[in-house]
């Protein structure tokens, strides 16, 4: 059994793979960058606390939302 590829999965396919090589063309070589190139201070992430828990809500509290 052959499979052939139709021109439309041909340019999909190099253009992928255009996409993969100049991605990792443009990673950097090493790991570990020079102390020179590093930036000096770091981002600071922000804390967000964590939402409480919601309530159920009471089964009259619940609004009908069906459309008759």
């Amino acid at each position: 059994m052959r499979m052939i590829m139709t021109p439309r999965q041909q340019v999909a396919t190099a253009a992928l793979a255009v996409l993969i090589v100049a991605s990792v063309l443009s990673m950097p070589r090493t790991l570990d960058a020079p102390r020179e190139q590093r930036p000096l201070t770091r981002s600071a992430g922000l804390v967000v606390a964590q939402p409480a828990a919601a309530r159920e809500l009471a089964p009259e509290q619940v609004r009908d939302l069906t459309y008759n």
